[in-house]
C-alpha cells in the first residue's frame, strides 16, 4: 500500500476551501484569510490613498465575508467577491470622510467665539476637564448644561432612565469641579 502525502489545506482551491469553510471548518476559513488578506489589503490602501484604516478595511472585510458566505454563489469566485465586499467598505469610509470634511466646514459657523482671552481661556480650562470624563458622563453634562437640553430630553438621547442621567450628570460636576478648582 502506498501512502500519498497529505494535502495541506494551502493547496486547496478555493471553491474547496469556501465549501470547508461554510460547513464550519475554521483552518479553512483561516486559509482563505491567509491567502487574500494582502490582497484586500492592496485594494483598501490604493482607493483610501493611505494605510490608516487599511488593517480595520481588511477585518470588516473578512468579518463580513464569513457572515455571508452562504450567499456566495459562484464558489471558484470567492476572490472577486471578496474584492467587490473590500470596494463597499473602502466606499462607505470615503463618504463618510467627505461627510465628515463637509462638517468640519460647516461647524466652523457655529463654533462659539470668545474675544475675551480670560473667557477663552477659560472655555479651553473646561474642555480640558470634559476630556478627562468618561464619555458616559461627559455627554449627559454637555447636552444638559451647555446645549440646554431639559433632564428627560438627556435621558432619551441616551436611552437611559432619568435617574441614571442625574447620577451621570452629578458626577459629571464632581469631576469638573475638582479639576478646576481642586475641590
Amino acid at each position: 500500500m502506498v501512502s500519498r502525502p497529505a494535502t495541506t489545506i494551502a493547496a486547496i482551491d478555493d471553491a474547496s476551501l469556501v465549501e470547508r469553510a461554510r460547513a464550519g471548518d475554521e483552518r479553512a476559513f483561516v486559509a482563505l484569510f491567509k491567502r487574500y488578506s494582502r490582497y484586500v489589503a492592496a485594494i483598501a490602501h490604493r482607493l483610501l490613498g493611505d494605510a490608516t484604516e487599511v488593517e480595520d478595511v481588511v477585518q470588516e472585510t473578512f468579518t463580513d465575508a464569513a457572515m455571508h458566505l452562504g450567499q456566495l454563489r459562484e464558489l471558484a469566485g470567492f476572490k472577486a467577491w471578496l474584492g467587490s465586499i473590500c470596494v463597499r467598505r473602502v466606499r462607505k469610509r470615503l463618504v463618510r470622510r467627505r461627510r465628515w470634511r463637509w462638517f468640519v466646514r460647516e461647524a466652523v459657523h457655529f463654533e462659539p467665539t470668545t474675544s475675551d482671552p480670560a473667557v477663552r481661556a477659560s472655555v479651553l480650562e473646561l474642555y480640558d476637564a470634559l476630556e478627562q470624563i468618561d464619555p458616559d458622563e461627559r455627554i449627559p453634562w454637555v447636552l444638559h448644561h451647555i446645549e440646554g437640553e431639559t433632564l428627560p430630553v438627556v435621558a432619551e438621547q441616551c436611552g437611559v432612565s432619568l435617574a441614571t442621567i442625574k447620577r451621570r450628570i452629578a458626577a459629571a460636576e464632581s469631576r469638573i469641579d475638582r479639576r478646576l478648582h481642586g475641590r
